[in-house]
């Protein structure tokens, strides 16, 4: 018999005196994940995302990121971010959201630092992390608690593969376009124009315009449309608040518009989208 002994003297992983908390599991299959995220963030939340089979595309903070499988894909609590699915067949994916997060020297509920890329490979470490995400996922249905400690064990163990093994994040020059996005960010919510874009980042409007698309991928005002519409997904799923309220704190004064736009984007109304992604 061979007994170990872990060692008594080890940096602790969390702040003195804190614990995060699992809020959320979820386990994305192909046949869900044609339907893509928009834009959004999380104010009081960091997700740890794990690709167990197939491939995607992520855009966050306005970088494009292609993923595999075998990959994390960590987000920052005011991180905006969306999902846009599959560059092949069979994307699945699972999800874990905490908050309350304190990690010496970052911010709250950030698990990533700037310097590392927002996307790690786990390499050989593949069936472990596989083994305790769906241990996460089976014990937040059956024993709660013993969930909770077992996403503080995947915290952990993410910060280890980033101290060891972190791949570090590209050094990104501020753009035109990456102006325009902090302030769509921050504004999004307001009746913002093109014209109201391009004034704040003093520029032509059709020059900034054709600028914007070429780096983005989308028009500046459809990349306004999909920043309202991710967090509207984000809110259907994760408060109670009804239809016509979630269209007003997304900017949108006309419910009625805005289920329109929602069902254009995504092929279904907010209704359904909330009824198929909450139980």
């Amino acid at each position: 018999m061979l007994q170990f002994f872990p060692s008594k003297s080890y940096t602790a992983t969390f702040s003195r005196g804190t614990r995060p908390r699992l809020e959320y599991v979820c386990n994305v299959g192909p046949e869900s994940s044609w339907m893509p995220r928009s834009m959004h963030e999380h104010e009081t939340l960091a997700e740890i995302l794990f690709l167990y089979e197939g491939a995607g595309i992520y855009r966050i903070d306005g970088k494009r990121y292609t993923a595999q499988k075998g990959d994390l894909i960590l987000y920052n609590s005011h991180t905006v971010h969306d999902e846009f699915g599959g560059s092949g067949t069979k994307l699945s994916s699972y999800c874990v959201a905490v908050s309350e997060l304190s990690i010496p020297a970052l911010p709250r509920n950030h698990i990533v630092p700037k310097s590392l890329s927002p996307i790690q490979p786990t390499g050989n470490l593949f069936s472990s992390f596989l083994h305790l995400f769906s241990l996460i996922e089976a014990e937040a249905k059956a024993h709660a608690e013993t969930a909770h400690y077992l996403a503080m064990a995947l915290i952990c163990k993410v910060a280890a593969l980033l101290k060891e093994s972190g791949v570090p994040c590209m050094e990104r020059v501020p753009t035109l376009a990456t102006r325009a996005l902090s302030f769509i960010d921050k504004n999004y919510k307001e009746p913002i124009r093109l014209g109201d874009i391009a004034k704040a980042v003093n520029a032509n409007p059709y020059y900034f315009a054709h600028q914007f698309k070429e780096e983005v991928g989308l028009s500046p005002m459809r990349y306004v449309v999909l920043r309202r519409i991710g967090e509207a997904q984000n809110l259907l799923i994760n408060t109670q608040k009804t239809i016509t309220q979630i269209a007003t704190q997304v900017g949108y004064n006309n419910s009625n518009y805005f289920q329109n736009v929602f069902k254009g984007a995504l092929g279904m109304t907010p209704r359904e989208y909330r009824l198929k992604w909450t139980v």
